[in-house]
C-alpha cells in the first residue's frame, strides 16, 4: 500500500516561447548550408595552401577549405591559375600574367602551352623548351626538352614537366633544376597532365597515378580537372560539382544540382509534421525526410504534400496521388483515387483532404472531388484547422466573401498558429495580421519559389521557422520571424475517462508541448500510454498522454498517428464496491503518481464501478469508478466488492442469527463492513465447517433485491442447526467411552461365565 501512495508528480504543461532572432537573420539551424555554388562552365581547379580556385567561363571563383566562397572576380579568357604566398599567376591564349590584389594584370610571357609557379619563379612551356622566369627580376633561363612539352607542375619542392607521348600512349616525366633537365619517370601510361602538390602524381584515364609506386586513385569519370591537397584530391565536373576524394571515399562538396544525399534538384516545396521536415525533391524523384538525419522516399516528380491526423501523408506526383503512413514511410505507398488532374497544392483540415486542380479547390469525399471555390493554393491552420484559399486578389477564409489579406501577385503563403499571415511575393516575405494589416517585410533570395512555416523541431529546423524553397537554385533554407510564434496551451480542464489505454505503434516521443518542440520522454514501441485527452481543440494531430516508467510519470503530447486503437473496455463483474482505507484517494488517471481528483473519500464509502479494460502498472490493477459526480480511478486493492451471486437460489439454511449482525467483506486478512445488517433470527447458511473458535464465519444469506449473497458475520452472532466440530468431538468421545464400557462389560461377562463352567 505504501508503494501506491509514496509520491505524486503533478502534470505540468510547459509552453516554449524561446527568444527568437530578427527576421532578416538566418536561423541557427539551416536546412541547407552553403552546399550550392552556381559555377557556369568550369574548366580548371587549383588547390592552394589556403584556398581552392576555380576558373569558370570568364570568372575566377575562390573558396576557403570550409567551402565558403571568399571571392569572385572577372578574369576573361583565363585557362589556368596558380597561387603561392606571394604571387598569383594565370594564363590565357594571349599569354601568362601576374594578378594583383587590386585586380590588375601584368603580362610576363607570351602564348604558352602550360606554366607552373615555384616560389618567385614561373616556368612556362614553349614548344620543346621550358623557360624559367624570375618574378623579382627580368632574368630568365631556357631549358631544352627532348620533345614537345605538354604540362608543367610544382610538386614536392621540385618542378616537373611531361612531354608528348608515343603512339602507344606512354609519356615521360622530367625534372627541372639549376643543373638542367633530368628524366624522372619513363613509360607513364596514358599520361594526360601532371598534378602538383606535396607529391607528384599525374592524371591518366580517370585516375591519379603515383609514378613512384604505381598506386592510383580512381575518380567518377565526370571530372574535367583534378587537383591535389595533401593526400586528398579535389575534382570539378562540367556541371560545376566539386568533389573531395580522400581515403577511398568520395564526398560531394557543393553542386549546382545533385542527386547525392543532402542535395536537391528543382525542389518544389517543403512540408513539416510528425517531427519531420519533408522536401519535395522534384527532379530527383524523391522526398527528403529530414529529422535527425536524411532519408528518402521514392516518389516520381513530387509537387504537393500534406498529412491527416492519423499519421497518413498524402503526396501527389507524376504517377498520381498516394497515401503513406508515418509508420511505414519506406514501404510501397497506397494509391488514392481522386478523380484525376494535376494537383498543385494540398492540405488537410477537419477530416477532409483539400487540393487544387487547374485553379479550382476541391475536397475529397468517397474518392470523389467536391468543388469548393476557385483558388491558386490552399492552406490550413496547424492547430485550429481553419481553411484558407489564395486567389488572384488575396487570401480568403472559408465562406468569407472578402479576403482576410488583400494582395496580388503572391507566390506562396502560410498561416501561423497566432493567426498572422506570411506571404511570399517577389523577393520578399510580407507579414500580415489576422485583420489583414501589413506588419513587416524582409528581403529573401530572389529565386524564392515557395514558403512554409515549420511545425517541428529537429536537427534541421525549429518550430516557427520560415522555410524558403528556391526551386531553380536547388536549395532550401530557414528564417526566424521577428516575433515568437507562440504555441497554444492545451485546455486540460476536462480530460478523458473512456478509452484511455493505448499503445505506441513504434518508438516515438512524448513532447512537452502540443507540437514537436521539446521532448519529455522517449516511448519504446509497444509501450502502454494513458491517453488523457485524445482529441485536443488546439491541434487535431496530437493527443495529451501520460507515460509511466521506472524514472517516473511523464506527461505531454504524442502524435495520434503513432497510437494504437484504445484497449477494449468491458462491463465489470461487480458494479459496486466500498473503500477499505481512511486515506483512499480518487485519481484523475490510473496512475498512483498522477493527479488526485479527491485526496480522501474516506473508509467504507460506496462507489460505482464503471466499464474499463484490464490495466495494471507495477503489479497494481485499476478500477474506473464514480463517486458522486466525479469519475476517476482507484487501485483494485483499495476497494472491496460485495460477493453477490445474482440468482434466485435460496441458501441451504443450517444456522440462525441470535442477534443483529453486520455483514463483512474480506480482502486478504482485512474484514471490512459493507453496510448491510441482518436482523436477529435471520436464517443463514454456514459455508463449510462451522468453527466456533474463529472470530468470523462465512455465510450465505438471501437478499430480496440481490438474491443469494455471500459475506462474513461474527461467529458469536450465530447458532448452528447442524453439528459443530466441538459437538462432533464430544460425540466421538462419548462413542469411544461407550465402546470401551461395552468392551469391559463383555470381558467381565465372559470371565464370569468361564469361572462358572470351570466349577462344574
Amino acid at each position: 500500500m505504501k508503494r501506491l501512495v509514496k509520491f505524486l508528480i503533478t502534470a505540468v504543461l510547459l509552453v516554449a516561447t524561446a527568444a527568437l532572432m530578427p527576421t532578416a537573420a538566418f536561423a541557427e539551424k539551416h536546412v541547407v548550408s552553403d552546399k550550392y555554388a552556381f559555377i557556369g562552365s568550369p574548366s580548371y581547379i587549383f588547390c592552394g595552401s589556403e584556398e581552392i580556385m576555380i576558373i569558370a567561363g570568364d570568372k575566377l571563383h575562390t573558396f576557403s577549405y570550409d567551402y565558403v566562397k571568399a571571392d569572385e572576380r572577372d578574369l576573361p579568357g583565363a585557362i589556368k591559375v596558380e597561387k603561392n604566398d606571394n604571387y598569383t599567376v594565370y594564363s590565357t591564349t594571349e599569354g601568362v600574367f601576374t594578378l594583383s590584389e587590386d585586380g590588375s594584370s601584368d603580362r610576363i610571357y607570351g602564348c604558352a602551352a602550360d606554366f607552373c609557379l615555384s616560389d618567385d619563379r614561373v616556368y612556362v612551356a614553349d614548344g620543346d623548351k621550358v623557360i624559367s622566369l624570375s618574378l623579382k627580376t627580368t632574368s630568365s633561363v631556357s631549358y631544352d626538352a627532348v620533345s614537345e612539352v605538354t604540362s608543367l607542375c610544382y610538386a614536392g619542392g621540385a618542378v616537373y614537366f611531361s612531354v608528348k607521348g608515343d603512339r602507344f600512349g606512354y609519356g615521360n616525366v622530367y625534372s627541372v633544376s639549376d643543373d638542367g633537365i633530368a628524366l624522372s619517370y619513363d613509360y607513364c601510361k596514358n599520361l594526360s597532365y601532371l598534378i602538383g602538390g606535396e607529391t607528384l602524381t599525374y592524371y591518366a584515364s580517370g585516375k591519379a597515378v603515383d609514378p613512384e609506386n604505381g598506386n592510383s586513385t580512381a575518380f567518377s569519370g565526370d571530372e574535367i580537372r583534378v587537383a591535389s591537397k595533401g593526400d586528398a584530391f579535389y575534382y570539378i565536373t562540367a556541371s560545376g560539382d566539386l568533389y573531395l576524394v580522400e581515403n577511398g571515399k568520395t564526398t560531394l562538396i557543393f553542386a549546382c544540382t545533385s542527386g547525392d544525399e543532402g542535395f536537391f534538384a528543382f525542389p518544389k516545396a517543403t512540408f513539416s509534421d510528425y517531427g519531420k521536415l519533408f522536401v519535395l525533391d522534384y527532379a530527383n524523384d524523391r522526398i527528403a525526410v529530414m529529422d535527425n538525419g536524411v532519408s528518402y522516399v521514392k516518389i516520381k516528380r513530387p509537387v504537393a504534400m500534406t498529412a491527416d491526423y492519423a499519421g497518413n501523408f498524402y503526396v501527389y506526383g507524376k504517377e498520381g496521388l498516394f497515401k503513406i503512413n508515418v509508420n511505414a514511410l519506406y514501404s510501397s505507398p497506397e494509391k488514392v483515387e481522386y478523380g484525376g488532374g494535376e494537383i498543385t497544392s494540398a492540405t488537410y483540415s477537419r477530416g477532409k483532404l483539400y487540393f487544387v486542380i487547374d485553379g479550382k479547390a476541391y475536397y475529397l469525399s468517397d474518392n470523389t472531388p467536391i468543388y469548393v471555390c476557385d483558388a491558386i493554393k490552399v492552406r490550413s491552420e496547424y492547430f485550429g484547422g481553419e481553411m484558407y484559399f489564395l486567389r488572384e486578389d488575396g487570401i480568403y477564409r472559408t465562406d468569407y466573401e472578402y479576403p482576410s489579406v488583400t494582395i496580388t501577385g503572391v507566390t506562396d503563403f502560410d498561416v501561423a498558429p497566432d493567426g498572422n499571415f506570411y506571404v511570399l511575393k517577389d523577393d520578399k516575405i510580407l507579414k500580415f495580421s489576422p485583420r489583414g494589416e501589413k506588419l513587416s517585410s524582409v528581403t529573401v533570395d530572389e529565386y524564392a519559389s515557395a514558403l512554409s512555416i515549420s511545425a517541428v523541431t529537429n536537427d534541421y529546423t525549429d518550430f516557427g521557422d520560415l522555410i524558403i524553397t528556391c526551386s531553380s537554385m536547388h536549395k532550401i533554407y530557414n528564417l526566424r520571424p521577428e516575433d515568437a510564434i507562440s504555441i497554444p496551451q492545451a485546455d486540460l480542464q476536462y480530460t478523458d475517462t473512456d478509452n484511455v489505454i493505448r499503445t505506441a505503434l513504434k518508438e516515438t516521443f512524448v513532447y512537452e508541448n502540443p507540437c514537436s518542440v521539446s521532448v519529455a520522454a522517449r516511448v519504446p514501441a509497444g509501450a502502454t500510454v494513458i491517453t488523457g485527452k485524445y482529441d485536443l481543440y488546439e491541434t487535431e494531430r496530437m493527443s495529451y498522454v501520460l507515460y509511466e516508467d521506472f524514472s517516473g510519470l511523464k506527461t505531454g503530447y504524442i502524435y495520434k498517428g503513432l497510437l494504437s486503437q484504445p484497449k477494449a473496455e468491458s462491463a465489470p463483474e461487480k458494479t459496486t464496491g466500498r473503500t477499505l482505507y481512511d486515506n483512499t484517494a480518487l485519481y484523475r488517471f490510473p496512475s498512483a503518481r498522477g493527479e488526485k481528483l479527491l485526496t480522501n473519500i474516506g473508509k467504507n464509502v460506496s462507489v460505482t464501478i464503471l466499464p474499463f479494460c484490464e490495466y495494471s502498472y507495477d503489479d497494481v490493477e485499476w478500477y474506473k469508478v464514480r463517486y458522486g459526480s466525479a469519475i476517476g480511478f482507484l487501485p483494485k486493492d483499495m476497494l472491496s466488492t460485495g460477493k453477490y451471486v445474482s440468482d434466485d437460489e435460496r441458501p441451504q439454511y443450517n444456522a440462525k442469527l441470535t442477534k443483529d449482525a453486520e455483514i463483512y467483506d474480506s480482502v486478504g486478512r482485512v474484514f471490512v463492513p459493507i453496510g448491510t445488517v441482518l436482523s436477529s433470527g435471520t436464517d443463514v447458511e454456514i459455508v463449510g465447517v462451522f468453527d466456533q473458535g474463529s472470530e468470523y464465519t462465512p455465510i450465505k444469506y438471501f437478499d430480496e433485491e440481490k438474491g443469494l449473497c455471500e459475506g462474513y458475520v461474527l461467529t458469536s452472532t450465530l447458532t448452528s442447526y447442524s453439528v459443530t466440530p466441538l459437538q462432533i468431538i464430544g460425540i466421538v468421545c462419548v462413542g469411544i467411552i461407550a465402546v470401551l464400557l461395552i468392551a469391559v462389560c463383555v470381558i467381565k461377562f465372559a470371565g464370569k461365565h468361564r469361572r462358572q463352567l470351570n466349577k462344574k
